[in-house]
């Protein structure tokens, strides 16, 4: 028989399985949750590790900017100086100190002493400086930049305290002024300057306190140690101003003096001061006697040749040494003689209009030529009348166009001929002009001429009283003649010579009688 047992009670209860997560040490020997998915929540963390490499390294950037900020990136120089990994505010502060040794030395005007920086407040903003030299550096480009080399120059602000510099100045500014004298009016002339300038000692020339203080500020400003005050710092009386222009204007009109078209001499600056007057009441005055003793003195000594010596050489290559003057008959009467006169007053005109100018010299007489240094101031055609070997030549343009023997006065009777440079003053002949009577000096006891001799041709040299002529009554010429032969000065010579030098010589043609 068969028999159910019966649950003891009716109620259906529901009884859940336990399942255990398997340990570590499980999961090796259970190949079924090996392979099981990870959970999600461990994927969503992988995105963390590149974002935290990024946030360093912009920290890394940024704080390095702000470091380059405030310190020289490597590689750096400034203005010359290796200013590398230095601090900003380093390198600021020792160019703030830069100038503070400065001293400069003021001269001028009766002013000498020297200021310091301290003194003046002088002062250089370093802050700006080393900002201006950043911002060519670019520190948030420090990554590409750290590597590299830069050489940088900024510009510094320098600044003079005006108020403190012009206290510093006023004393010796005082002291100087206080030492001028109303004596005078303190205008004389400087040679080196060729101008007149106002004496450092003159009431007109008071240092204006202003005008320092400006002048030595700039100077500071640009650097300079040696401060130099000039005029352009004084102040004076107008009168005194306007004499001082009055006067440079003279000394300003140099005038170049030609003759015969060159260049002959030079009224300087200095001279002009030489013939210039400033009176006690500032009245200017250019002493036009003073000018005409110049033109008429030095000025003639040098240009003027008439009765000087001369040294030439002629065609054939001799060289002569020609005796201006004698005793007998004086000065020789051919070569230059200036207008001194005439030119002193052209020279004042000119002076007066304050402006350079030209003159040509006006002349009394001229010659062929310029003599340079003594030398010849004839053509090239004249007369050459050697005493020595007593022998007459006619150059004409380098050729011998006459020549002949001469007989000259004799030396030993004090009558010989007359050495100088002549020209011909007349010329006669027997055919033209009839008889031809050379007469001596008039003898006190007889009343009639020493001597009297009729000749054929004549042409005189001195005036009336020397000259070429035939001597009919003489057969022979040359040689030692002169020595013995009596002659009263006249250059002898036979007919056919007299006749031939009386065909080619005209009035004027130069005569140079020389040993």
């Amino acid at each position: 028989m068969a028999s159910h047992m019966k649950p003891a009670s009716s109620s259906k209860t529901t009884v859940q399985p336990k399942v255990e997560t398997p340990a570590a040490s499980d999961t090796a020997e259970s190949p079924a949750l090996a392979d099981a998915p990870e959970p999600r929540r461990g994927r969503r963390w992988l995105w963390a590790i590149p974002a935290g490499a990024l946030v360093l390294l912009a920290g890394a950037y940024v704080g390095g900017a702000l470091y380059f900020q405030s310190t020289f990136l490597p590689g750096t120089t400034l203005d010359g100086q290796d200013v590398s990994l230095r601090p900003v505010s380093e390198v600021a502060a020792e160019k703030s100190a830069s100038l503070d040794g400065f001293e400069a030395h003021v001269t001028g005007s009766g002013l000498d002493l020297t200021v310091t920086a301290e003194q003046v407040g002088l002062a250089c903003d370093g802050d700006s400086y080393v900002q201006d030299a950043l911002a060519q550096a670019s520190p948030w480009a420090w990554p590409a930049e750290i590597a590299g080399t830069r050489e940088l120059s900024a510009t510094a602000e320098v600044t003079v305290d005006r108020a403190k510099l012009a206290e510093t100045l006023a004393p010796a500014i005082e002291q100087v002024n206080a030492s001028k004298t109303a004596e005078g009016h303190g205008i004389s002339y400087n040679s080196e300057q060729a101008a007149y300038v106002l004496d450092d000692t003159s009431s007109a020339s008071r240092l204006n306190a202003d005008l320092v203080t400006d002048a030595v500020a700039e100077a500071i400003l640009a650097g300079q140690s040696e401060v130099q005050i000039g005029s352009d710092c004084t102040e004076g009386d107008e009168n005194v101003q306007k004499a001082l222009d009055e006067a440079n204007a003279l000394v300003s009109a140099t005038i170049t003096l030609n003759l015969a078209g060159e260049h002959a001499s030079d009224v300087t600056s200095d001279m002009i001061a030489g013939w210039t007057t400033i009176g006690d009441d500032l009245s200017v005055n250019l002493d036009a006697a003073a000018v005409e003793g110049w033109t008429r003195g030095a000025l003639s000594d040098q240009l003027d040749t008439i009765g000087k010596d001369r040294t030439y050489t002629t065609p054939d290559g001799n060289t002569f040494t020609v005796v201006g003057s004698t005793p007998n008959y004086g000065a020789s009467t051919y070569g230059w003689s200036i207008d001194g006169t005439t030119l002193a007053q052209q020279i004042v005109e000119s002076v007066k209009d304050g402006q350079p100018a030209t003159i040509d010299i006006p002349c009394l007489q001229t010659a062929e030529q310029i003599s340079v240094n003594g030398g010849q101031d004839w053509g090239s055609r004249y007369i050459d009348v050697n005493l020595t070997t007593q022998h007459a030549t006619f150059y004409d343009n380098g050729q011998i166009i006459w020549e002949t023997d001469i007989t000259t006065g004799q030396p030993s009777l004090g009558l010989e001929t007359p050495t100088g440079v002549w020209s011909i003053t007349n010329k006669k002949s027997r055919a033209t002009d009839g008889d031809i009577n050379l007469k001596g000096p008039i003898d006190p006891a007889t009343g009639e001429p020493e001597w009297s001799s009729h000749v054929d041709f004549w042409l005189g040299i001195v005036g009336n009283l020397v000259g070429f002529h035939n001597a009919p009554w003489q057969s022979v010429f040359g040689g030692n003649l002169y020595l013995t032969y009596q002659g009263h000065g006249c250059v002898r010579m036979s007919y056919e010579g007299a006749e031939s030098l009386y065909n080619l010589a005209n009035v004027g043609d130069v005569v140079v009688i020389h040993k």
